[in-house]
């Protein structure tokens, strides 16, 4: 009896550590689909002259989804971006590819969750875009830029917000002026709301 007495014991205080030993999916809390608000808060320093301050419109209504990978606490975030009238912009497809423009279908990002939140990985864009000059000669504009590492906090009432650094440069590379071209600087930062759909 007491064998018995003494198993039971032993098997009750074996299902509660492996009950207390199971780890808190943090990831899970952020899965899902988003609607977002992006603020930019950016400077332009152009070589030789003062910093400006570009006050951009905030942008409403990007979406993007967090999807957890595997079983693990690490998730992907896809941004969606939205399609762009070339109407609008008096362009065709053609002299977008010329250009050597590439308008991805969406931004992918990745993270890892813990009790803290949600640390989302940086991005880094580079792209050189060749543009028409005068008479048949063209010049080349380098964009290079950066997207911050960001924590983001655990959803309150499906809602989240976080702060990305941006910096970077642009270049204009003009024919004949080799050794010229100097770096326009970018810096500041963009401020995301989302709510969870």
């Amino acid at each position: 009896m007491k064998i018995k007495t003494l198993l039971v014991c032993f098997l009750t205080v074996a299902a509660i550590s492996l009950t207390s030993c199971k780890k808190e999916n943090y990831a899970e809390k952020f899965v899902g689909n988003y609607v977002a608000t992006a603020t930019p808060n950016l400077t332009i320093t152009a070589p030789g002259a003062e910093p400006e301050v570009i006050e951009a419109e905030p942008m409403e209504g990007l979406t993007f989804s967090i999807a957890q990978v595997g079983e693990t606490q690490d998730v992907t975030v896809v941004f969606s971006i939205p399609e762009l009238s070339l109407e609008d912009l008096d362009i065709t497809e053609e002299e977008l590819a010329a250009m050597g423009i590439e308008i991805p279908k969406s931004i992918v990002l990745n993270g890892t969750c813990d009790e803290t939140g949600l640390h989302m990985n940086g991005l880094a864009f580079e792209q050189t875009l060749t543009l028409p000059l005068f008479d048949g000669m063209n010049f080349d504009v380098t964009i290079d830029l950066g997207l911050g590492n960001a924590t983001i906090a655990e959803p309150v009432n499906n809602k989240i917000s976080w702060n990305s650094t941006v910096s970077g440069k642009i270049i204009v590379a003009v024919p004949g002026m080799e050794g010229m071209a100097e770096a326009t600087a970018i810096s500041g930062g963009i401020k995301f709301d989302a709510t969870k759909q």
